[in-house]
C-alpha cells in the first residue's frame, strides 16, 4: 500500500524503534499512527481519528500538543512504556519532506520527574562470562540521579536473581548472548515490575570506556571493571547512549559492590521484615521505612533507603555517624531550625543529571542557582556541612559556580520559557540582539506617528498578532483619506509609504509596507540569533558544571546526610529512641524494646508492652564456661496472638537499624556486629516454579543453613508446619542441632511444637522462652511479655473465639481436644518425644526442685498473706531454683 511521504517516514522510523511508542513531530503536535495511535488513545483517553479517512484504508491517528507532551509521557513511562521522540531537524521547504530523527528515547529509568523521587530508579544490565574465580554472571547498575555506577559479580544465576529482586530495578537489560536468557526473562517478569530489554555488548569496549570516562587506563576503577564486569558496564552504557542519543557526561564514579563491611540480607529477608513494603498490601505504608522517613529532601529519603538496603558492620563508620546523630539529638532546638530549611531544598542530584544528560533548559540552571543559594547564603548551614567534613576546596568550587550562575542568569527565580534569560550586561552581542528583538517599540511608534502625520489620519494603528506579525490597521471611515494622502506623495519609492492591502475586515482594512516587513524581518532574525547566543552561553555553563561534577556530587551527598542526621535526631527524640552501643564481642543486649510500626497504630489508651533480648554469642573463649545464662539459640513457645512473630521481627529490625547507625526503640541496646540477617517467616507455594509450600520453606531454610555464620542473626517463625508431625520434629531437631553445634549463629525460633523445649536439657547454648499468659477459669489474657520459661499449649481455641468462630464449633473443638488429651495417643507422643530427644519431658514433674517448690507453695495460704510475706516467698523460690 502506498502512503504519503510523511506516513512513510513515520513507518521507517518506527521500524528502527519497534519497542517504543513513536511521538512524531508535525508542526505543533506529536502525532502517533497505526497501532501506537490506538494504544495511546485508549491509555491516555485521547480521541482516535484517522488520516486519509475517505480512503479504503484510513490510517489511525492520535495527537498530543507538543507543549503539554510531558504530562502524557510521564503517564506512559509510569505504565512501563518507552517513548521515542522524533523531532523535525530541517526547516520546512516547498515540495520537500521535512527531515526527522529520534532525538531521545524516554524510558521508565531515564525519565526525570521535576518533583524528585524518594525511591531509586535503577537500571541494571547483566552479562555472562566465565573466569577461573567461577564468577560467571556480572551486573552493572545505575540511577539517573546518582551519577554513580556499581558493578557486581555472582557465581550462580540464582544469586544474581536474588540480588536483582532485592534492589527492584525499574529496567533490566539482558545481554543478547546471555545463557538462560528466556528463563531469566520469565523469572523477572513474575518477581519484579521491571521493564526488560535485550541489547548487545559492542566490540572494542575497552577503548570506548576509556574515551567516555576520559581515562588512560581502566585500572583507575580497580575491581569495578575487572573480569566480566566491564562487559556489564559497557552493555549498560551502550544502552544509555542509544536512548539518550548523546555522550553521557555524568560518570562520576564506578564502584565495585563488595560484601566486605556490609550486613547482607537476601530478598526473602527484606520482604519478611517489611522494610520497604508491607506484606499485606505491598505498599510502603506500615513498613519500616514509612515510619522512619522524616526527611525533607528527595536525596535524604534515598539515602535512608540505601542505608536500610546496605547496612554496614564497619565499626569506625558506625561510631562516626551515630556520633553525628547524637550531636543533633542533644541540641534539638538548633536541629529543628536547620531541618526546617530543608523544606525548600530541591533535588540537587537530579537537577545536575538533567543539565548534563537532557535537553538544555534555562529553568534547570535557575533551579541549581536557587538551591545553592539556600546553603551559600546561610552561614549556619555551611558551618554544619563543614562539620560533616565538607572540604574548603569543595566549597570554593561550589561558590565559584554559584557566582557564575548569579552573573550569567537573570534574577527571575523560575524562567518559564527558553528565551530571554541571560542577564543584561553579561554578553554585549546578546544585549544588542535583545534590544532589537524586545525593545523595538520606539522605532515602531515613530513609524506609526509618521504615517498618521503624512496621511492626516489620527487613529492609525500599528498592531501585532501571533502568527500574523506586524500590520497597519485603518478603520473603514478613514480608508479613502489614508490611501489617497499616501498615494499623493511625490517620492513613490519611499518604502515607508508604499502600502499594500493585506486583509479586509468588516470594520477595517489591514496594510503592509516594505519598511514594516524589514522591521519585522530584523526582529525575527534578532530573536532567532538571540536564542542561539543564549543557548551557547548555557552550553558553556554546562561544560563548566561538568568539570566540577565530583565536587557537586560530594556537596549533594553532604546535604543528604545533613538532612538524614537532623531528621533522624528529631524522630528519635519524639519517639523515645536511644543510641545503641556496639560490641565486637558476641553478646547482644536489648532492654525494653518496642516495635515502631505497631506502637504507632495502637489505639488511644493502649500501651506497647516492651520486651528484652539477651543472648550470649558463642566464641571459643567462652565455650568452656560452666554457666551460659542466655544462650544464643532461643526457642520461643506460647499462644497464638501472643506476639511471638512481633518479637522475632522487631529484634531483627533493631539489629538492622543499629547497623544503619540509627537510634533504636528501646531503653538501652548493646549490639554485637553481624554479617548476615536472615528472616524466615511464613510460607506460601510457588506454582510458577512448581514448588509446594513445604518445598518453598525448605529452600529458604537451606539458603540460611548454607550461608549463615557464627556472626549472623537468624529468626525462624515456625519450621516444618507444612509436613507431618514426625517429619517436622525430626527435621527441626536436626536443623537446631546443626545451628547450635556447627553454625553457632544467634537464632530465635518461634514454635507451637512444645516437644522442642526438651533441647534445652541437651544443649546448654539453647534456652527456652515463652509468651506469658494470665489464665482464669473463665478467661485468658495474653500478656505479650516474653519470659524465660516454656509453654505447654498454644491456646488455639481462645484465639479462634476472639476471631469470631461460632460457639457450636468451639464447643465441639473443646470436646475433641479433651478427648485427645485423655486418649492413649498421649503415650505415643511421649514415646516419640523420648525417641527424638532422649529426654522424658513428661517426667519433669519428678524433678526434686519442682517437688520442693511445690511443697513450699502448699505451706502458704495465698488468701491470707501479706505483701512482705509474698516477696519473701518469691525470694525463697528463686533461691531454690539456683
Amino acid at each position: 500500500m502506498k502512503y504519503t511521504p510523511a506516513i512513510q517516514q513515520y513507518i521507517d522510523i518506527k521500524k528502527q524503534n519497534p519497542d517504543c511508542l513513536l511521538f512524531f513531530r508535525l508542526w505543533d503536535f506529536y502525532e502517533l499512527f497505526f497501532d501506537d495511535a490506538k494504544l495511546v488513545s485508549k491509555t491516555l483517553d485521547l480521541i482516535l481519528t484517522s488520516k486519509n479517512k475517505n480512503s479504503k484504508n484510513p490510517v489511525p491517528m492520535a495527537g498530543i500538543p507538543h507543549h503539554s507532551a510531558d504530562k502524557y509521557i510521564q503517564k506512559l513511562v509510569s505504565l512501563w512504556y518507552k517513548v521515542a521522540i522524533a523531532e523535525q531537524i530541517t526547516e520546512p521547504k516547498p515540495w520537500q519532506i521535512v527531515e526527522r530523527e529520534v532525538v531521545e528515547i524516554i524510558t521508565p529509568a531515564t525519565y526525570i520527574q521535576d518533583s524528585g523521587s524518594k525511591t531509586f530508579s535503577y537500571i541494571l544490565a547483566i552479562t555472562h562470562k566465565t573466569f577461573k574465580t567461577w564468577e560467571n554472571y556480572h551486573i552493572a547498575r545505575w540511577d539517573f540521579s546518582l551519577w554513580e555506577y556499581h558493578t557486581k559479580s555472582f557465581k550462580k544465576i540464582d544469586d544474581a536473581k536474588n540480588f536483582i529482586v532485592s534492589i527492584n530495578p525499574v529496567e533490566v537489560i539482558l545481554d543478547v548472548d546471555l545463557p538462560e536468557k528466556s528463563a531469566l526473562w520469565d523469572y523477572l517478569k513474575k518477581e519484579t515490575k521491571s521493564l526488560i530489554s535485550v541489547y548487545e555488548v559492542p566490540f572494542d569496549l575497552e577503548n570506548y570506556v576509556l574515551e567516555q570516562c576520559k581515562l588512560q587506563s581502566l585500572s583507575s576503577y580497580g575491581q569495578a571493571l575487572q573480569l566480566g564486569r566491564i562487559d556489564a558496564f559497557w552493555l549498560l552504557l551502550n544502552y544509555l547512549k542509544y536512548t539518550q542519543k548523546n555522550n553521557l557526561n555524568n560518570i562520576v564514579r564506578i564502584s565495585f559492590h563488595s560484601p566486605q563491611n556490609r550486613v547482607l540480607m537476601d530478598d526473602i529477608t527484606i520482604k519478611n521484615l517489611e522494610i520497604f513494603y508491607n506484606n499485606y498490601e505491598n505498599l510502603e505504608k506500615y513498613s519500616l521505612v514509612w515510619v522512619l522517613d522524616n526527611t525533607k529532601t528527595s536525596s535524604g529519603a534515598r539515602l535512608l533507603r540505601n542505608l536500610l538496603l546496605n547496612p554496614t558492620n564497619d565499626l569506625s563508620v558506625l561510631e562516626k555517624r551515630i556520633k553525628n546523630v547524637q550531636y543533633y539529638f542533644d541540641d534539638l532546638e538548633k536541629t529543628k531550625e536547620i531541618h526546617n530549611i530543608f523544606w525548600n531544598v530541591l533535588d540537587i542530584q537530579k537537577i545536575i543529571s538533567t543539565i548534563l544528560c537532557k535537553k538544555l533548559s534555562p529553568a534547570n540552571f535557575v533551579k541549581l542557582r536557587y538551591v545553592l543559594s539556600i546553603f551559600l547564603e546561610n552561614n549556619k548551614l555551611m558551618e554544619e556541612l563543614k562539620r560533616l567534613w565538607l572540604s574548603d576546596y569543595n566549597i570554593e568550587s561550589i561558590e565559584k559556580l554559584y557566582k557564575t550562575l548569579q552573573k550569567v542568569l537573570k534574577n527571575d527565580e523560575f524562567i518559564k520559557n527558553d528565551m530571554d534569560f541571560i542577564a543584561d550586561g553579561y554578553n554585549a552581542e546578546i544585549d544588542r540582539l535583545r534590544k532589537i528583538a524586545y525593545h523595538s517599540d520606539e522605532m515602531l511608534m515613530d513609524y506609526q506617528n509618521e504615517l498618521a502625520t503624512v496621511s492626516k489620519v489620527s487613529n492609525v494603528k500599528l498592531k501585532y498578532i501571533i502568527n500574523q506579525w506586524y500590520f497597519i490597521e485603518i478603520t473603514n471611515k478613514d480608508i479613502q483619506l489614508f490611501e489617497s494622502n499616501l498615494a499623493s506623495i511625490v517620492d513613490t519609492n519611499n518604502e515607508k509609504f508604499n502600502i499594500v492591502r493585506r486583509n479586509t475586515l468588516k470594520w477595517a482594512q489591514r496594510y503592509n509596507s516594505e519598511f514594516l516587513e524589514k522591521i519585522e524581518s530584523k526582529i525575527i532574525d534578532a530573536k532567532s540569533a538571540l536564542v542561539e547566543q543564549e543557548f551557547l552561553v548555557l552550553q558553556e555553563l554546562k561544560e563548566s558544571i561538568w568539570t566540577i561534577t565530583n565536587d557537586l556530587n560530594t556537596f549533594a551527598n553532604h546535604v543528604a546526610f545533613l538532612d538524614l542526621y537532623t531528621s533522624h535526631a528529631i524522630f528519635s527524640k519524639e519517639n523515645n529512641l536511644v543510641k545503641a552501643s556496639y560490641s565486637e564481642k558476641w553478646d547482644l543486649e536489648i532492654v525494653e524494646w518496642r516495635h515502631l510500626v505497631v506502637e504507632k497504630f495502637l489505639d488511644q489508651g493502649f500501651q506497647f508492652i516492651p520486651n528484652d533480648l539477651f543472648m550470649d554469642g558463642w566464641s571459643a573463649s567462652n565455650e568452656n564456661q560452666d554457666q551460659k545464662e542466655f544462650g544464643f539459640v532461643h526457642i520461643i513457645t506460647g499462644p497464638n496472638m501472643g506476639w511471638k512473630s512481633t518479637y522475632l521481627r522487631q529484634n531483627a529490625l533493631i539489629v538492622l537499624m543499629a547497623h544503619c547507625w540509627f537510634f533504636v526503640p528501646a531503653k538501652s541496646a548493646k549490639i554485637s556486629l553481624v554479617d548476615w540477617i536472615f528472616a524466615r517467616i511464613g510460607s506460601w507455594d510457588n506454582l510458577a516454579k512448581n514448588q509446594s509450600t513445604f518445598m518453598t520453606e525448605m529452600i529458604e531454610v537451606a539458603n540460611i543453613l548454607n550461608n549463615a555464620t557464627k556472626n549472623s542473626f537468624v529468626i525462624f517463625d515456625e519450621l516444618g508446619r507444612w509436613t507431618s508431625t514426625y517429619d517436622w520434629l525430626a527435621l527441626t531437631k536436626a536443623i537446631l542441632e546443626y545451628i547450635v553445634t556447627e553454625i553457632k549463629s544467634k537464632t530465635l525460633i518461634a514454635t507451637h511444637y512444645h516437644e522442642l523445649i526438651a533441647l534445652e536439657e541437651v544443649y546448654e547454648w539453647i534456652k527456652n522462652y515463652s509468651v506469658s499468659v494470665y489464665e482464669t477459669d473463665k478467661d485468658v489474657v495474653f500478656m505479650k511479655k516474653i519470659v524465660k520459661w516454656w509453654a505447654d499449649k498454644s491456646y488455639g481455641l481462645d484465639v479462634a473465639k476472639l476471631a469470631g468462630i461460632p460457639n457450636i464449633i468451639l464447643q465441639r473443638a473443646e470436646e475433641n481436644l479433651n478427648n485427645l488429651h485423655s486418649s492413649t495417643d498421649k503415650k505415643n507422643i511421649k514415646n516419640l518425644n523420648q525417641d527424638l530427644f532422649n529426654i522424658n519431658r513428661f517426667a519433669q514433674v519428678e524433678n526434686p526442685k519442682y517437688e520442693k517448690i511445690k511443697s513450699i507453695l502448699n505451706s502458704f495460704d495465698i488468701n491470707n498473706i501479706t505483701p512482705l510475706q509474698a516477696l519473701q516467698l518469691l525470694e525463697k523460690i528463686k533461691s531454690e531454683l539456683k
